[in-house]
């Protein structure tokens, strides 16, 4: 296949399209990661199954506060929980209990056949789920860790080059096109070549007709 000006003109919009999505991708990511807790939200990643399909792993939710006197029973909620309140999972409120005026909350995941084995506190309830994005929390983990930034500053870096080669190649052959003498014409066809003949032998047989007379 020859490699012509539009071709490689092809090939660079699609780095170039490349290029602006992942840009886009990392400008959401940063978003989600970086601005939306300074609106007094939380955004967390799904990491487990237990709230499918409702909620499927790698989404990210935006957590809202929410006092523990509206917390309703259907809300999907975030909870500390464990011994030292360091774990975190995100399920839905199947029932409300009152203890010492405190509302505590049972709940389930979605996909789970019975309730948590515990119920929790709603002093340790993050808040309630506003929002959740598909596939978003595969970028932020992607973002929140060092090695994830290098991945995605080398991909843009080669991206940029093979934008620049492909756009230096495309002058290259154009001036090179340009240089280049016209190519002959299309050959012609057999039956072209046999009617040329016979043309040229009626001239020729009437030339000599001509002469006799």
């Amino acid at each position: 296949m020859r490699l012509t000006p539009r071709r490689f003109a092809t090939l660079r919009r699609v780095c170039d399209s490349l290029l602006i999505a992942l840009i886009v991708v990392v400008l959401f990511g940063v978003v989600l990661g970086r601005l939306v807790p300074l609106t007094g939200r939380t955004t967390l990643i799904i990491g487990g199954g237990s709230m499918e399909p409702s909620i499927r792993m790698g989404t990210a939710v935006i957590v809202e506060p929410v006092a523990p006197s509206a917390i309703r029973v259907g809300d999907v909620v975030s909870l500390r929980t464990g011994p030292d309140l360091q774990a975190i999972f995100t399920h839905r409120v199947t029932r409300i209990v009152e203890r010492d005026g405190i509302p505590w909350v049972e709940t389930k995941g979605d996909a789970n056949a019975t309730a948590d084995p515990s119920i929790t506190s709603s002093a340790h309830v993050i808040g309630r789920v506003s929002a959740t994005i598909p596939y978003a929390g595969f970028v932020l983990a992607l973002l929140s860790v060092p090695s994830g930034v290098l991945f995605v500053v080398f991909l843009a870096a080669v991206l940029l080059t093979l934008t620049w080669l492909l756009e230096s190649f495309e002058i290259d052959l154009a001036i090179r096109d340009a240089r280049l003498p016209p190519t002959p014409s299309t050959p012609p066809t057999v039956r072209t070549v046999r009617a040329r003949r016979l043309r040229h032998s009626r001239q020729a047989a009437g030339g000599a007709a001509g002469q006799g007379d």
